[in-house]
Parts: structure tokens; C-alpha cells; sequence
């Protein structure tokens, strides 16, 4: 009989321990995944910049399509609300794979191996606040959705058919922005 308990047990553990390694890879997964948001971020951004950088190099006296490129900064707001997204709902994940391995697995492994060590996603979520970042991310998607349609409007002189569409389109970022920030907000 002991040896049929013993059995379950490490069948238990072994089963456990495989779980708990699917989700710690996942994790690791989620955190790679993020970064490279980030980046694709940071690049695209710097490269509506770059773009929006040439209307200086067009003269005052001709209105050629060069010099409104730095319209091309209505766009900025496109790229953060995506990227900004898509790394927030990764966090998201993350918080549930790792309340799982705190609630369940290591729990389950601490008291079937019979271990006071405490389990990594347990000793972390006290040691570190998990997910700080989020609040850089909302931050800066708030950041690029005003100063954009806002240097756009100041460069435009606050006249011109552009107004309009540019008063929409920064409403629509800020509404979005605004859903956005209720939906990933401490969540």
C-alpha cells in the first residue's frame, strides 16, 4: 500500500513540476514577447520622427507635399494604441499564469514534497512589484496621443481644411486612450 501511495505522489510531483514548467516557459515567453513590442514601438515611432523631421528642409514661399510631412505624426498615435495594446494584454497573461503558479502549483508541490521553501512566482510577487512597466506604457500612450495631434494643430497654426479631421481624429485617440487605460489599469 505504501508503495502505491508513494507512486501517486511522484506521479503527482512529476506532473506538477511539468505544469509548472509549461507556465514559467510561457512566462519567459510573454517577457521576450514584450520587449520586442516595445522595440517595433520605439523603432516605428522614431520613424514617423525621421519622416516628420523633413518639412523643415522645404522653403517658406512653395506648399509642396514635403512640407507637410510632419503630418505624418497623425499616425504616431495609430502605432502606440496597437503596440500599447498588445503589450498590455501580454501583462495580463502573465498576471494570470503567474497567480496560477502562486495559488496552485507551488502550493500543491510545497505540501506534496514537503517543503517549506517557498515557490519562485510566491518569493517574486514579495520581493518585486510585477508589472511596473504597465504604468510606462499607459503613460506614453497617453504622452503621443495628445503631443501629436497637438504639434500637428500648433504646426497648422489651428486654421486650415486639416483642423477638422485632425479635432476628429484626436478625439477618436483620446476616447481609445480612455478604454485603454480603464481596461489594463490595475487589472
Amino acid at each position: 500500500m505504501n508503495s502505491i501511495e508513494y507512486s501517486e505522489k511522484e506521479f503527482a510531483i512529476k506532473h506538477l513540476e511539468s505544469v509548472r514548467a509549461d507556465v514559467r516557459n510561457e512566462i519567459k515567453q510573454r517577457i521576450k514577447q514584450r520587449d520586442q513590442f516595445s522595440v517595433q514601438l520605439t523603432v516605428s515611432l522614431g520613424a514617423l520622427v525621421g519622416i516628420a523631421a523633413t518639412a523643415s528642409t522645404t522653403s517658406n514661399t512653395q506648399s509642396t507635399l514635403i512640407s507637410f510631412t510632419y503630418r505624418v505624426l497623425l499616425a504616431a498615435p495609430l502605432f502606440s494604441i496597437y503596440f500599447t495594446t498588445l503589450i498590455l494584454y501580454s501583462y495580463r497573461v502573465h498576471k494570470v499564469l503567474a497567480s496560477y503558479l502562486r495559488s496552485e502549483i507551488e502550493p500543491k508541490l510545497e505540501q506534496l514534497c514537503g517543503s517549506k521553501l517557498v515557490g519562485w512566482e510566491n518569493y517574486y510577487a514579495k520581493q518585486a512589484i510585477p508589472g511596473i512597466r504597465r504604468s510606462f506604457y499607459i503613460g506614453s500612450l497617453w504622452a503621443v496621443c495628445l503631443i501629436s495631434p497637438l504639434y500637428i494643430g500648433f504646426t497648422e497654426g489651428w486654421q486650415g481644411g486639416f483642423i477638422i479631421p485632425l479635432i476628429i481624429l484626436a478625439t477618436i485617440y483620446i476616447l481609445v486612450a480612455s478604454w485603454i487605460t480603464k481596461t489594463f489599469w490595475k487589472n
